[in-house]
């Protein structure tokens, strides 16, 4: 059977263009179809990565707008400062970094597409336009985003979390009463919790210039994410510019969706590759780029479909731990109200867990910090006695 191409990667992200660059500079006949005219656009990211990043893809000057090396935790009532010596994570522009990545690929021979695929054919290797025609291929990667076109023709299930961002303009003074600190406001972001918007949190992320991502992600509507925000501002800040308003959705991992099925391969949002407690999946999705180009180039090569299962195998062996540790964190947080929140926060300080999460906390490896609290008989120290039975369950304590 002939076929148009040897790989055709729908949706030209981050995580499309990556992959379709992988595969060109293997030598394959590689085209990216992405229905929007503008790659980037709308926005819909904070636009934070850890340091890992330059392990697992390039990352230019030009797009880093910042670097931040530590946090600000709050409740209601308490404040936690962590940190390291050195950078942690990097601010970006994601709108040039998508052009970036993609400029990438084409310059490397990838083809790109301007076309809407409204449904695939697994089992042929058939992509089908809005338009009526059609095109094929040895391999179909899904990069098509939290609600993939790609990923429901082979029988998975999606569900989201709605967010909500603002881009805002808020003095130094302000930033620095508001973290009751008087550390430089650009090294640092924040994290709040709250029990309303719980299993998400609120966040605050410097750019320059005074500049802030404010957002959140919760199980509430963009609207009441909206009046949240609003409130949030109101109440903690006493003057403040809003420059510019995002909405989007933050896939929810299910280990039960596959990421292969005959000739379709899955990567990043449209495969749910994001961690359960913070909503980002750009790291893990350029892991499973490389991952995922060694099976396909393998499965084109010997001309054997039945390759492309190694992907799976890899996905779930590297990352299936990483993501019970995060939803059992996730699941405990739930429990919480705001009082007990601050009493978490409390029982945190009280037992020096700033300094063990400034040495072992990690974005992209959570579940060293947990396994290191539970090590300690730390875990029990701080969640409210009446939940102890609660949080046996969910960590699976004997």
């Amino acid at each position: 059977m002939s076929f148009d191409y040897d790989a055709v990667i729908v949706g030209a992200g981050p995580v499309g263009s990556t992959i379709s660059y992988y595969l060109a500079q293997n030598g394959l006949n590689v085209a990216i179809i992405d229905k929007k005219r503008q790659v980037g656009y709308p926005l819909q990211c904070a636009g934070i990565l850890s340091k890992h990043i330059f392990e697992k893809n390039e990352l230019p000057d030009e797009v880093i707008l910042n670097s931040v090396k530590g946090a600000f935790l709050h409740t209601n009532e308490h404040i936690l400062n962590v940190e390291k010596r050195e950078d942690v994570a990097y601010i970006i522009d994601r709108i040039s970094y998508d052009l970036f990545l993609l400029n990438r690929a084409v310059e490397n021979g990838v083809e790109l597409i301007n076309n809407k695929v409204i449904d695939i054919n697994a089992e042929k290797g058939i992509a089908y336009f809005s338009n009526g025609e059609q095109i094929t291929s040895r391999v179909i990667v899904g990069c098509d985003g939290y609600n993939s076109i790609v990923s429901s023709a082979i029988g998975n299930d999606h569900k989201n979390f709605q967010a909500s961002q603002m881009l805002v303009s808020i003095d130094e003074e302000l930033m620095n009463a508001f973290r009751k600190s008087d550390k430089p406001t650009d090294d640092y972001v924040d994290t709040y919790l709250f029990e309303d918007i719980l299993p998400g949190f609120l966040w605050v992320i410097p750019l320059k210039y005074n500049q802030y991502r404010i957002g959140l992600f919760s199980n509430q509507s963009h609207r009441q994410q909206n009046v949240f925000l609003m409130d949030f501002l109101k109440e903690n800040f006493s003057s403040y510019e809003i420059i510019e308003k995002y909405k989007g959705f933050i896939p929810i991992y299910n280990n039960k969706n596959l990421l292969v099925r005959n000739r379709v391969l899955l990567i990043g949002d449209a495969a749910s590759q994001v961690k359960p407690t913070s909503g980002g999946g750009l790291i893990i999705a350029f892991d499973s780029c490389k991952m995922a180009s060694g099976y396909i180039k393998k499965s084109i090569e010997n001309d054997d479909v039945s390759a492309l299962k190694g992907y799976q195998v890899e996905f779930d062996k590297k990352y299936s731990k990483e993501f019970s540790y995060q939803f059992k964190v996730q699941n405990t947080l739930n429990l919480l109200n705001d009082a007990d929140l601050d009493y978490f926060f409390e029982k945190l300080r009280e037992n020096d867990c700033e300094e063990i999460i400034s040495e072992y906390g990690d974005m992209d490896n959570q579940s060293r910090l947990v396994k290191e609290f539970i090590k300690r008989g730390l875990i029990f120290k701080i969640i409210p006695t009446f939940l102890f039975k609660k949080v046996v369950n969910i960590f699976g304590f004997r």
